[in-house]
């Protein structure tokens, strides 16, 4: 320990610029900074349905187009909408990543006029190529079991423009070789140069995601720009899950950026209100910030992407740093005045000394609880896990340098004769000894009331949900859900039936029942699958269904462009699949994806007999489902486990078994108010708010450490379990109180946000800081008078 008081107080000038290098290392890495919001973080790492999902986009194509809806106040086919719909989609198609457009100007008529099974395959009816009726065309829009509720609205109002980004086959590639090799490494099955292959084609799929990403972000600012000049006749709005992902990218970087800022500057007024201090300010601030950079800056070196779970570390990281230097400025500030002839020198010693442990136990804990989100089994949650496990290590090694050698190089600081009594903090040591009795019974209620909110708990959330109604991609999706038949993709894959579609009309029949069961249930939109074909077809067969012979003849005379409307996206020859594509509503606020599964399952496989192995559910809104559920099991293992490790940290640290109980139990009201609540107001898990609750045990346990081991200080001068509570409270009670005040504002300004997780995310991790304030001066003290365990 000498060792370390000699570098950090002697050679404090060497150690700052040394300290100073290395924050300027890890600075110089934060260009190389990224954000990913892919898809790839919304699905369950080793999903065997994913590789499936993978092999359905490979055989009919991606479902990562973008959608423009185009709404008109006027008539939709009107010359001169359809002109200035024509120019929009010329100049959409001078994007250079944009390979095709889609629009009511191009798809193929069979209405309009009509089009006998004789002549389907002579010419190809299209507004674009001037044949068509356009009357007859805004009437087959509206009713056409292809178009109606899909390309155009009901009322005949709002078209959908369809934009097919280029594709990059390599990329694809090495996802699907990485997705594969990863259920290989869950299944145990790779050797030690398999896993280094997976770790080599994992950094490759980072590396060409980044660019990826960069390219489609800006070609969706491109399309944006476009929007905005064709906007004058029409009102333009854009959706789809690339779209969806960029914007979110956009939202938590700018969060990132102004809401640590914001933290910043909270904490900065913070601070000058406590401490009335220059250096007590810009210190801890400055210290603070070092920690968040170096972070950044590691994270950008490791190549470590920051996904929506973890886009909030710096402001934690701001906060926790921050909580380490409160607690040795407050001790040092005590010593001085207990002790105003000790020199600069000793007085820094003392602080360290006496705080190193606490604030060790306290990193431990804290290390601990973020450590349990490694078990979680969802790799955004496990990255989060690491990056504040490393975070808070940084934050207790870099407070333990800083402040000793800044404070080393500084004069002698001049404290004010101040009272060390709090009134906060002091009536709470009144009430515990007054009223402790009382707050038993308040705390027995609020475990009760808790626990019944928890048991309301979901997980089903909306990506609508996940932004206020006044931004614009809400606004969007929800016309594109409402207006043009839905936006999450679910789809159907029959296998080995399509050879035998052509000829079986039972199983046409059956199909077709398929069909108009997901077209009657209220979480679905538009339903598209061969039998929309057979709809066409009948028809133009004066409403008479063909029979198998004339159905082969029919689907040679096809056109191409027709073929790949209406034919090739829903029958696979070669792979003998049929291909239902249903869109569920999102915005309808009864959707449970688990059992809209379950159910649409259940009427295929025991309604009408078809074999479980012979038909398969896949899309996004699987994957998104299978990762939802798995928050119930990771939730409850995370604070299992977050328990488990800081009840045998407590051992370790009080070397008491009832001193260890008691400190536990008031830690677990946080997390059982947090999801109570979350509960009784029908908020669901997601991926940000399952976090809340192992960072509210975290933090909240440092507050009882510092109690707890200045109690047992405060205890040796006269063995008074009372007077060392008042005692405890009046003096680290202020810093608990400094630090869960400081960390709860910082917090709170994240409702400012217009992305609702990091709203949520924000909030309630204020309230768990506030809760674990209180838990541990009143709680926590009152059971220590009550059990009066050895000390």
């Amino acid at each position: 320990m000498n060792v370390f008081f000699n570098f950090v107080l002697k050679k404090s000038i060497l150690g700052l610029t040394l300290l100073l290098f290395i924050i300027g290392f890890f600075v110089a890495q934060i260009p190389n900074f990224q954000l990913d919001a892919s898809s790839d973080s919304l699905v369950l790492e080793g999903d065997e349905n994913l590789a499936f999902y993978q092999s359905v986009k490979k055989n009919y194509g991606s479902d990562d187009y973008l959608v423009i809806s185009y709404q008109v106040t006027g008539e939709l086919l009107n010359p001169q909408q359809l002109s200035h719909l024509s120019k929009f989609k010329k100049e959409l198609l001078t994007i250079e990543q944009v390979k095709s457009v889609t629009s009511i100007l191009d798809v193929p008529l069979f209405r309009s006029p009509p089009v006998s099974l004789a002549a389907l395959a002579n010419e190809t009816i299209a507004i674009e190529n001037g044949n068509a009726n356009l009357e007859l065309a805004a009437q087959e829009f509206k009713t056409s079991p292809l178009y109606a509720n899909n390309l155009v609205s009901k009322d005949g109002k709002t078209t959908a423009i369809l934009v097919t980004l280029k594709d990059n086959p390599r990329f694809q590639e090495l996802r699907e070789t990485r997705d594969q090799m990863r259920v290989e490494r869950i299944n145990n099955a790779l050797n030690k140069d398999g896993l280094s292959k997976l770790k080599s084609i994992e950094r490759q799929v980072m590396r060409n995601a980044s660019i990826q990403g960069d390219i489609q972000g800006k070609t969706i600012a491109q399309i944006r720009t476009y929007l905005v000049k064709y906007s004058d006749q029409a009102s333009l709005f854009l959706g789809g899950l690339p779209m969806i992902t960029t914007d979110i990218i956009g939202y938590i970087s700018s969060d990132l950026i102004v809401f640590s800022l914001a933290v910043i500057g909270l904490m900065t007024i913070i601070l000058a209100i406590i401490f009335k201090g220059l250096r007590w300010v810009v210190m801890p601030i400055t210290i603070s910030i070092a920690g968040a950079l170096i972070m950044t800056g590691l994270l950008a070196f490791l190549e470590w992407k920051v996904t929506v779970i973890s886009s909030n570390f710096v402001s934690l990281l701001l906060v926790m740093t921050l909580s380490v230097v409160i607690h040795l400025v407050v001790r040092y500030r005590e010593l001085s005045q207990l002790n105003p002839d000790l020199d600069s020198s000793q007085l820094i010693k003392d602080t360290l000394s006496q705080m190193f442990m606490p604030c060790l136990f306290t990193t431990l804990t804290t290390f601990a609880a973020f450590s349990s989100l490694l078990i979680s089994g969802i790799r955004p949650v496990i990255d989060f896990g690491w990056m504040m496990s490393i975070g808070v290590t940084i934050a207790l090694v870099l407070s333990f340098l800083a402040f000793p050698m800044i404070m080393a190089l500084l004069p002698k600081a001049k404290i004010a004769i101040h009272k060390t009594e709090f009134g906060f903090t002091t009536s709470l040591a009144k009430f515990v000894e007054r009223f402790g009795n009382h707050l038993l019974v308040a705390l027995v209620v609020l475990v009760i009331v808790s626990g019944f909110g928890i048991n309301k708990l979901s997980v089903e959330n909306r990506f609508i949900d996940y932004f206020k109604q006044s931004t614009e991609i809400n606004q969007g999706l929800t016309l594109i859900d409402q207006e043009l038949g839905g936006t999450i993709p679910l789809e159907i894959i029959f296998e080995d039936l399509a050879e035998d579609y052509w000829f079986d009309e039972d199983l046409r029949a059956e199909v077709h029942e398929i069909h108009d069961y997901l077209d009657s249930l209220d979480e679905t939109g538009k339903v598209l699958s061969i039998d929309t074909l057979m709809s066409i077809l009948t028809e133009a067969n004066d409403g008479q269904p063909l029979n198998g012979f004339f159905l082969n003849i029919v689907r040679g005379q096809i056109p191409n462009s027709a073929k790949q409307h209406v034919l090739d996206p829903y029958i696979s020859e070669d792979n003998g699949q049929l291909r239902m594509v249903i869109r569920i509503r999102e915005s309808n606020k009864e959707l449970e994806r688990g059992k809209l599964i379950e159910k649409i399952n259940y009427h295929i496989s025991d309604k009408l007999g078809f074999k479980p192995e012979s038909f398969r559910l896949s899309g996004m809104l699987v994957l998104y489902n299978n990762m939802l559920q798995s928050l119930f099991d990771s939730q409850i293992k995370t604070i299992a486990v977050v328990f488990g490790m800081i009840f045998i940290m407590f051992l370790f640290i009080f070397k008491s078994i009832s001193l260890s109980i008691l400190a536990l139990i008031p830690n677990t009201l946080p997390s059982l108010l947090i999801l109570g609540i979350m509960g009784w107001m029908g908020i669901p898990l997601d991926l940000m708010t399952i976090t809340i609750s192992a960072i509210a045990i975290g933090i909240g346990v440092d507050n009882a450490i510092h109690y707890i081991h200045r109690f047992k200080s405060e205890f040796q001068k006269d063995s008074d379990y009372t007077k060392t509570m008042y005692r405890s409270h009046a003096s680290i009670g202020l810093a608990m109180f400094y630090t869960s005040i400081t960390v709860a504002l910082g917090f709170l300004i994240f409702a400012l946000s217009n992305f609702i997780p990091s709203i949520y995310f924000g909030v309630f991790t204020a309230i768990a800081m506030l809760s674990a304030l209180l838990a541990n001066l009143t709680l926590l003290p009152k059971l220590i008078l009550i059990v009066k365990p050895k000390i």
